[in-house]
């Protein structure tokens, strides 16, 4: 593998998209993170420590703390080895991770689950009492979303892992070695429906009744690309339901557009990914009060520090009377040393009354993924008709998994980009009327958070951890192994 880091360069009058704000390294342990920035608990001492290492640099503290306990350095012309130098002298830093909304690695000798059963990749499930178990023969694969041969969809028509949805820009590969991992520009995978699978989730999605609760709690907060709010782009779907599935309290939350880097016609490579999650928990848990906020670019990628800050906002849920909510992240990715910064929010969250849900990661790899790796975190991997996802990340710290595969969802309305049909039969795909299908464990965290609020709902819990006690960890359900257990709702 290269290293790919580019530090320094900035961005060619050529070049668009992340370049100037997303490094990834790709050598060793891959992980991606913000040019020139590290985040430390020590300024004074990292700085002096800094500028031993690099004589000639004007390296700076942001006056502003992160979370009260960290300060960012910036300038720093080596990120990575300044880590390493800082950590010889006991001085606690770590590089400004970048995560990603989301090649077989065996990283820790463990066989991908889907080669167990041979999902996914040729032959059918095995005779093992899990796949002749009620989970696969259940209404849910024989549902809209799953009766498209799944294989043949879009999404599998192209190399699995060179498909955007399905690997973090870390895993290096003549694929990835390329304007992706330098620019995050790449093909979106998300692609139209058919009109059968519009109109039949249209039809439930309308059903539901949207109390109208003036300054109402949101029963799950969703951190990712935005809601789109715009008139020209709102789904049709969610046309019923803007009393309760909105965007954050910033103007940025609710701007959520298609086409913003570059403006070429095109869909932006994450564009809609919070959008598309709202609709999925409305499926799942009908009437849920959901409020999607901003922290991801449209590529997709969001930084350590922003988003600790953005979990460190969300309001306290622990009162008295207050059951709490479930806080959404559908994004993840690796790291050089513990996300310290984002543990420490996370933790946060949790005290103040938040279950987080969070995505394991679509690299088909056992290596840990973060923010689903942190502790007391619910990570969900993914499965399809067949069982585990060949995409899905997996290991022993996989708590749960979910249909994420073909998963239909609500998007934008009255976007019809360049790309055209490969045959005159085929349908346009992206020709966005309110609707897309898509895969990803990015897809499978919200069906798992939706069915704990649902639950919560149904059976008037009082504190949402309760309901994770009987969805998630009751040890009567259903589990695969390092895929946890099955969430079998949508």
């Amino acid at each position: 593998m290269t290293d790919t880091t580019g530090e320094g360069q900035g961005t060619r009058p050529d070049q668009e998209g992340w370049a100037d704000r997303v490094v990834v390294k790709t050598t060793t342990d891959g992980f991606a993170y913000v040019p020139g920035e590290v985040l430390t608990t020590d300024p004074g001492r990292a700085l002096e420590l800094a500028r031993d290492l690099f004589p000639d640099t004007e390296i700076t503290p942001d006056e502003e703390p992160i979370l009260k306990r960290f300060t960012r350095l910036r300038g720093v012309p080596d990120v990575p080895a300044l880590v390493e130098y800082l950590e010889r002298f006991g001085v606690t830093s770590q590089p400004n991770h970048v995560f990603f909304a989301h090649c077989d690695d065996p990283c820790c000798g463990r066989p991908h689950p889907a080669a167990r059963c041979a999902c996914g990749g040729g032959g059918g499930p095995s005779a093992s009492p899990v796949y002749a178990s009620p989970v696969y023969a259940s209404p849910v694969y024989a549902s809209p979303v799953y009766a498209s041969p799944v294989y043949a969809s879009p999404v599998y028509a192209s190399p699995v892992y060179a498909s955007p949805v399905y690997a973090s820009p870390v895993y290096a590969s003549p694929v990835y070695a390329s304007e992706y991992v330098h620019t995050g520009r790449r093909r979106s995978s998300a692609v139209a429906v058919t009109d059968a699978d519009a109109a039949a989730l249209s039809a439930r999605l309308h059903l539901i009744k949207a109390a109208k609760v003036k300054d109402a709690k949101p029963d799950v907060v969703v951190l990712d690309t935005g809601l789109a709010s715009f008139p020209d782009f709102f789904p049709t779907g969610l046309g019923s339901l803007r009393a309760i599935v909105v965007p954050g309290p910033r103007t940025e939350d609710g701007d959520d557009v298609p086409d913003r880097v570059v403006v070429d016609d095109m869909l932006d490579p994450a564009a809609g990914h919070g959008t598309f999650i709202a609709g999925l928990i409305e499926q799942v848990a009908p009437g849920a009060r959901i409020e999607v906020r901003r922290v991801l670019a449209p590529e997709g990628d969001g930084d350590e520090a922003c988003i600790a800050n953005a979990i460190d906002a969300l309001d306290d849920r622990s009162a008295d009377g207050d059951r709490g909510a479930v806080l959404n992240l559908s994004f993840g990715g690796y790291v050089m040393k513990d996300p310290d910064v984002l543990a420490t929010a996370v933790a946060r969250a949790q005290k103040k009354g938040y279950v987080v849900v969070a995505s394991a990661g679509n690299d088909g790899t056992c290596r840990k993924a973060y923010p689903a790796a942190l502790p007391d975190v619910i990570a969900v991997g993914a499965i399809g008709p067949s069982g585990p996802a060949p995409f899905t990340n997996y290991g022993p710290w996989v708590r749960a998994c979910a249909p994420g595969v073909d998963l239909v969802s609500t998007f934008f309305t009255n976007f019809n980009g360049a790309l055209g049909p490969d045959q005159p039969l085929d349908p346009d795909p992206d020709d966005f009327t309110g609707w897309a299908r898509w895969s990803g464990t990015s897809f499978s965290a919200p069906v798992v958070a939706g069915a704990i609020v649902q639950y919560a709902i149904a059976h008037r819990v009082d504190k949402l951890a309760k309901a994770v006690e009987r969805v998630v960890d009751d040890p009567a359900l259903l589990r695969l192994a390092d895929l946890g257990t099955v969430v079998n709702l949508l």
